[in-house]
């Protein structure tokens, strides 16, 4: 499965989305929210699928992979 990270806003690098060949149509985004130590992610289609948060940008995007995987599983 490819995973494809891109920076949401080019002045921002603490928020990016990801795509993967293996699911058209759902994408996932990884943020910092400002104020706070906290990376939030969602993985969403036409509708939320899943969400959670993380202590760090690693284990954030870590969880969209996986999400990622278990809904091509699905598939």
């Amino acid at each position: 499965m490819n995973i494809t990270w891109k920076k949401t806003w080019p002045d921002r690098d603490n928020d990016g989305t990801a795509t993967t060949d293996a699911l058209p149509g759902i994408s996932a985004r990884v943020y910092l929210e400002n104020g706070t130590r906290h990376w939030y992610w969602f993985v969403n289609g036409k509708a939320a699928i899943s969400r959670g948060q993380e202590d760090t940008k690693d284990a954030a995007k870590a969880a969209v992979e996986a999400e990622f995987r278990r809904l091509a599983e699905k598939h």
